[in-house]
């Protein structure tokens, strides 16, 4: 009887088995022909990159306010554009066109409102293996040590830009050939750049004005060729660099030689230096006019330096030295030979607070211009907030000859994906360079920019 049952539970759960198992199918059917469950099996479609796709247009508007006026009033359209227009071939494109308001002090210094169109970027690249070629209209950064011309002087500052708190911002881009090189371990870098820009502190020709009534005399002094190159060894944790350059100095050094023998040299001259002062406090009159022959001439050196990094953890430590050649002092007629050190460090913490600072020095061989000797020191600051919409940074400077020190703190708020604005809040001590210098126009100002991208 017992055999009889459990033949009869065997053969229930059988075919209990085959009915569940013959079912499912038509369960799946049913319920994937319901309407939360339909779907298109057919191919899904991807549209394919388009040329333009590589386009970002960008409109901007700021103002800086300082006590009485506005220093800086300035609208500006930026155009970029980049992406792979061939097999190995890559193109970069940023322009920008500027308009300066007749209350900016560029403006003011020219004589009238004005519009001036920059070409930051318009390069072409080739890339084959572990080599790449560049050319056209591009920046090229040396050294280590951020805010530091120790070694970073193949592409200058340009000070008709505003800095705020990021040094990358103000680059006066050259027109070059850059190739490099990847190795194990290793890279090789060279740059040849045709005609030197060194124009960094206005939009026109420097032109000097002897006495009232005469005409100006152009200055302006076309720089040739510069050239360089620069070996990387890259470890774990560190690198080292040496790099070997021909340069030409960024600062215009017109020479004044007057016809009793006596003259004068004059660097570093800018719209923002009143060079009649110079003129009255050599001669003790400004209608003084005696005949004297005007040299401009721009200082071509060598330069050898080294530079390195070391990771340490969250810290990063920099260090870079270097040798100029044939320098030119200011306000002298000397020549000399020029060493520059600086070390600096960057250090991230655990809530990403970025810090770094730098100290920077120079001196000159020749011991009657001890006084060029200079010392710089740099701070910077810089966290995220709110989901990475709001930055927030600080720079502080300080020099030692001529004096000087400011300091800014910038908040960037993204609002959309299409507008963002600014806020920067700055405080100088001019100390030795005097009121409208293009690096620090004055000792208190407050800057509103608002930006749209599309």
């Amino acid at each position: 009887m017992r055999k009889i049952t459990d033949l009869k539970y065997h053969a229930l759960a059988g075919a209990t088995f085959w009915l569940l198992a013959s079912a499912t199918p038509v369960v799946a059917n049913d319920l994937l022909a319901g309407d939360d469950f339909s779907f298109d099996s057919s191919v899904m479609e991807v549209s394919e990159a388009h040329w333009s796709d590589g386009f970002k247009t960008s409109l901007a508007h700021s103002h800086t306010q300082i006590p009485a006026q506005p220093s800086r009033e300035q609208s500006s359209l930026r155009i970029e554009y980049e992406g792979n227009i061939a097999g190995g071939w890559y193109l970069k494109l940023d322009t920008r066109y500027r308009y300066f308001w007749e209350k900016d002090d560029l403006a003011e210094r020219r004589g009238g409102a004005y519009g001036h169109n920059k070409w930051q970027r318009a390069w072409v690249q080739y890339s084959r293996s572990s080599c790449t070629a560049t050319a056209g209209r591009q920046t090229l950064i040396w050294g280590t040590v951020e805010g530091t011309f120790v070694t970073d002087i193949v592409t200058p500052f340009d000070y008709t830009e505003q800095l705020l708190t990021d040094y990358g911002n103000v680059r006066l881009a050259q027109d070059m050939l850059v190739g490099e090189c990847f190795f194990s371990g290793s890279q090789l870098q060279a740059f040849y750049t045709p005609e030197a820009r060194t124009d960094i502190f206005q939009h026109h020709r420097l032109k000097l004005e002897l006495a009232p009534g005469f005409p100006p005399v152009d200055l302006s002094v076309d720089a040739e060729e510069e050239w360089g190159l620069r070996y990387k060894w890259l470890g774990k944790g560190y690198d080292v660099s040496v790099m070997l350059a021909q340069l030409y100095d960024n600062v215009l050094t017109p020479l004044i030689r007057f016809d009793s023998a006596s003259s004068i040299a004059l660097a570093g001259l800018t719209p923002a230096i009143g060079l009649n002062q110079v003129l009255v406090a050599s001669t003790g009159s400004s209608a003084f006019t005696p005949k004297f022959s005007i040299e401009p001439e721009l200082a071509q050196f060598d330069l050898a330096g080294i530079a390195s990094s070391l990771a340490v953890g969250r810290l990063l430590l920099k260090f870079e030295t270097a040798y100029r050649s044939e320098q030119l002092i200011a306000f002298s007629d000397e020549v000399s030979e020029r060493f520059d050190a600086a070390l600096g460090f960057e250090y991230t913490t655990s809530t990403n607070h970025l810090l770094n600072a730098g100290i920077w020095g120079t001196h000159f061989k020749n011991d009657t211009v001890e006084s060029q000797d200079t010392q710089v020191f740099t701070l910077g600051w810089r966290k995220t907030f709110l989901n990475d919409n709001l930055i927030m940074s600080l720079l502080g400077n300080w020099a030692s000859s001529p004096r000087f020190s400011s300091a800014t703190i910038l908040a960037d708020y993204r609002w959309s994906d299409y507008w963002s604005s600014s806020l920067a809040l700055s405080i100088a001590d001019l100390g030795e360079l005097g009121a409208n210098n293009p690096i620090a126009p004055a000792e208190e100002s407050a800057t509103v920019s608002i930006q749209y991208e599309f």
